[in-house]
Parts: C-alpha cells; sequence; structure tokens
C-alpha cells in the first residue's frame, strides 16, 4: 500500500531475500521425505478424521482473515481514505487536538524522542494542541518541560502537568476528568498513548480526517513498527508478532470495528472518551469471578477503552498506513520476557473476552462477536496437533511424527510466504517462532484462563499486583486443578480418535 512503511521495499526484493530462508525450509522437507520409510503409505489415517477437521477449519478460518485483510487494504481503506482526504480544508481537522501521555520511569532520551515526535506530527495539522503529561515525578516533568522549549513548535502548544498517581489508569483517568472540564465539541480528538511511542510521519494527517469523514467513528488505531534492542531472537519474534497482528487489524476493521484499541497509541473522539462512563472503566474496571471474586483490572488501559466503546456499538478502524514505533528491550531473559508479554496481552484479552461475548450480535458486529467466540477455542485447538502427533508416535508408530513434521513446515511456509505478501520480510528463524508463538501462545492463554487475577506491569513501570489471589491452599490449587483437567481432556479426545495400537 501506498504510504506503508511495509511495503518500502518491492515484493520482488521481499521474495529475493526470502530464499534462503525457503531454501533452508525445503532441504528440510527433503531431508525427512528421504529418510521416509517404504511402508509409510499403508498407515491408517482413519483415526485422524477429527483432529484433520478441526485442522481444515482453523485454517478456513486464517484464510478468511487472510482474504477480508486484502480486502480492506486495497479496497474498503483506500475508498475511506481518499473521500476523507477530500474533505473541506476547514472542516477535516478537529478543532482541538488533546495528547495525553503517561510516563513513570522511561529513560530521559526515550521521553524526549516521544515528545518531539508528537510536537513533529502537531506542526503537521492546523487544529489546537494541548499535550498533557501524566509523569510519576517532577523530574519527568522536567525532562518533557525542557525537550517541549528546545523544540520550534513548542511554543504553540499548551501543555499541561498532572501527577501520574495510583498507576497509568487513575493517571489517564484523572486526566480525561480535568479535560471534561473543557468546553469539547463532537469535531475534537484525544490521543491516548504510552510515554515510550514515536509517531510516524504523517501519522495526524491520515489519520483525524476520518473523524471527519465518519460521525459514527469513535476510534482508530494504527500499525505498529518494533524498534527492539537487545537479544536478536527477541527481536525477530517482536516483528513476526506485529505482522500477525497486522493481519488480523485489517480483517476485523472490514467489520468496522475491533478486537482492542492498542494502548501505545488510539485516537478517540473527546466527547466519549471524557463520559464518566468511560473514565470509569479506565479507573475502576473490574470483573467478578467465581472463585477469587472481585478482580480489579490493573493491566489493560487499552482492553478498557476498548470495552466502553463496543458496549454502545461505537465504530472503530485501523489505519494500516500510519505507524508508530514501539521502542523495546529483550532484557537479559529474553525467554521469560517473551512469555512474560504473552502472559499480559492474553490476560488483558480473557479478563474482557467473556464480558464481550455476553453483550451479543448487535453492540458486537457478527465477525466480531464470532472472533471474541474463537479466542475461547483457539487456545486449546491448536495443541491438539502436537498432541496428536506426539500420541501417535508413541501409541501407533513414530512415521506419524514424521508426516506431522512435514505439514507443520509446508503449512508454516504458507503461512509466512501470505505474510511476505503484506509487507513481512522473512528470515530463517520465523517458522520457529511462529511455532512457538502459537504453541507457547496456546500455553499461556490456558494457564491465564485459569489464573485471570494474576497481572504485572512490564518491570519499568509500576509493578502492582493484584490482591485478590486467595490465601488458602484450595483457593490456589483449584486453577491448577481446572488447567490439569483441560490438558486431560484434550488428551481424552486425541486418545478416543486416534485410538492405540491393538
Amino acid at each position: 500500500m501506498q504510504g506503508s512503511i511495509r511495503y518500502d521495499v518491492s515484493f520482488g526484493l521481499r521474495l529475493l531475500r526470502a530464499v534462503p530462508a525457503l531454501a533452508g525450509t525445503l532441504v528440510i522437507v527433503a531431508v525427512v521425505l528421504v529418510i521416509f520409510p517404504a511402508d509409510i503409505r499403508s498407515l491408517s489415517i482413519d483415526g485422524f478424521v477429527v483432529v484433520g477437521l478441526i485442522g481444515i477449519w482453523r485454517y478456513l478460518w486464517l484464510m478468511t482473515h487472510v482474504i477480508r485483510s486484502i480486502i480492506y487494504e486495497h479496497w474498503m481503506y483506500p475508498k475511506i481514505k481518499f473521500e476523507a482526504s477530500n474533505l473541506a480544508e476547514d472542516g477535516k481537522y478537529p478543532d482541538r487536538m488533546f495528547f495525553i501521555v503517561p510516563s513513570f520511569n522511561e529513560k530521559p532520551e526515550v521521553s524526549r524522542r516521544a515528545l518531539k515526535s508528537i510536537l513533529d506530527e502537531a506542526a503537521t495539522i492546523p487544529s489546537k494542541v494541548t499535550v498533557v503529561i501524566n509523569a510519576g515525578s517532577a523530574e519527568e516533568d522536567r525532562v518533557f518541560n525542557d525537550a517541549c522549549a528546545a523544540h520550534e513548535f513548542g511554543d504553540q502548544i499548551e501543555m499541561m502537568y498532572v501527577r501520574q498517581r495510583g498507576g497509568k489508569r487513575q493517571g489517564m483517568a484523572d486526566v480525561l476528568s480535568a479535560l471534561a472540564d473543557y468546553e469539547v465539541s463532537d469535531s475534537d480528538v484525544i490521543a491516548l498513548m504510552d510515554g515510550d511511542t514515536l509517531l510516524g510521519k504523517d501519522i495526524l494527517v491520515k489519520c483525524l480526517p476520518l473523524f471527519a469523514y465518519s460521525e459514527k467513528l469513535g476510534a482508530v488505531t494504527t500499525d505498529n513498527i518494533a524498534v527492539t534492542t537487545g537479544n536478536s531472537f527477541y527481536r525477530k519474534w517482536y516483528t513476526l508478532r506485529f505482522a500477525m497482528r497486522h493481519r488480523m487489524m485489517k480483517s476485523q476493521s472490514l467489520s468496522r470495528q475491533l478486537l482492542v484499541l492498542t494502548g501505545r497509541f488510539s485516537l478517540i473522539r473527546a466527547k466519549y472518551a471524557i463520559e464518566p462512563e468511560f473514565i470509569s472503566y479506565l479507573e475502576n474496571d473490574r470483573i467478578e469471578h467465581w472463585l477469587h471474586g472481585e478482580i480489579k483490572f490493573v493491566t489493560g488501559d487499552d482492553k478498557s477503552t476498548w470495552f466502553a466503546l463496543l458496549k454502545h456499538g461505537r465504530e472503530m478502524l485501523y489505519v494500516p498506513d500510519a505507524h508508530i514505533y514501539c521502542m523495546e528491550d529483550s532484557g537479559k531473559q529474553p525467554l521469560r520476557q517473551s512469555v512474560a508479554k504473552m502472559h499480559r496481552w492474553f490476560g488483558n484479552m480473557l479478563r474482557n473476552n467473556g464480558r464481550a461475548i455476553k453483550l451479543g450480535i448487535g453492540a458486537a458486529k457478527p465477525f466480531i462477536w464470532f472472533s471474541l467466540v474463537d479466542q475461547r477455542i483457539s487456545m486449546f485447538t491448536s495443541l491438539l496437533g502436537p498432541i496428536a502427533a506426539v500420541w501417535s508416535a508413541i501409541w501407533l508408530s513414530w512415521y506419524y511424527l514424521l508426516i506431522y513434521v512435514v505439514l507443520v513446515i509446508l503449512v508454516r511456509t504458507i503461512y509466512i510466504l501470505l505474510l511476505l505478501v503484506e509487507g513481512h520480510r522473512i528470515s530463517i528463524t520465523d517458522i520457529p517462532m511462529l511455532l512457538y508463538t502459537q504453541w507457547m501462545g496456546s500455553i499461556v492463554k490456558i494457564y491465564t484462563l485459569f489464573h485471570l487475577h494474576k497481572q504485572k506491569w512490564d518491570s519499568h513501570r509500576t509493578n502492582m499486583a493484584n490482591g485478590s489471589d486467595g490465601s488458602t491452599i484450595l483457593v490456589r490449587s483449584i486453577p491448577l486443578l481446572e488447567m490439569s483437567l483441560c490438558y486431560v481432556m484434550m488428551i481424552f479426545l486425541v486418545a478416543w480418535t486416534v485410538g492405540v495400537k491393538q
């Protein structure tokens, strides 16, 4: 797509660079095929019908997302973009634009770069701009204040400082409560973002006219580009995650709704963001759990803001050619860091999933509602394949494991090639990373499903663990028993369908 950084390298060059990785994959498949025994054709596959049907259903669902993402990126969004860009200049942008920038213990250089990107983009629009810094200390305030003073556009914006007390959620709620005293018009827009996010070029020029184009639009979010330091495998894993996210967000946006409003950067129509209910979801969001009682949300402010809009059927769009840059570090333990990231992401998802499904088809568009249901199912179905392969290797014949290896490599290669068409640059590590993301992700989701009360910020933010953990051995044991029962049921399903050697 024109204007998208994902296509700054031509398809031909991306394909050429992918040749070593694809060649390596085919060599592995060839080696496995060579060691296939001559009598492998005698193996029965009758018992794998159920597992196979589940696999076919999963890949049909994947192809549905692929087709929808293509339709949105190359047909629906260009049409919306063209019509929005051709609006009259005096009505294209909001009267006022507010940025809410939470920051807690960020590195000064990161804060300076983040504010510079905001001011650079604010200079491209005619709106009156207010930047509200919600930092944890006066020292951080001074970093932002000095950065604003040093910028050539700094004297043309209004800077506000609201002290962050009680964590990011409470701080953002305090800021929105303060902004409620302003005379907000229907066109005004509020940006909710992280203090370590850099805005890409022309992000406001691409996003803001969409609000003027559609009065029903409640919020938009954008493409995330990983700028990751540290371990190379962690960098590749994060990049792959964002490529997969890019596809899913485009697919969901075809229904004019999303499954999340990314906390790193989302734009929300101001009149919705200052509503008491919206602010309440930020500062005091919670659910009732049958075992742990009331679970107050610590992380996942982006899911709370999303649910507040979804509840009233607000439209949301993904802007695929507008970008933000996410500054991440793998830390000293990249594997543990990746698991911690998934635990936080999936915890936020699952704590909101149940109540979103209960809204029914109406508030959530039909495809979005079915996607919410799929979130509950996919964590289990993703593991049936590897469980069936291992079970068959143990009880029937190790040949089945060889067949599964070939199928996994071939299917995941097709998956990666589809991402290549969408701008991803293939690496030889992509297939292992994809398998890690899918299988470890499912394991983490299942664990999280039964431990919804466990929440934790990244290490550089306020470290707040939820206190509703339960103090008795029984309360701590029940989630482990539930999780174990899930795995037993999956193994039982595989054993029942695949069988054992007579």
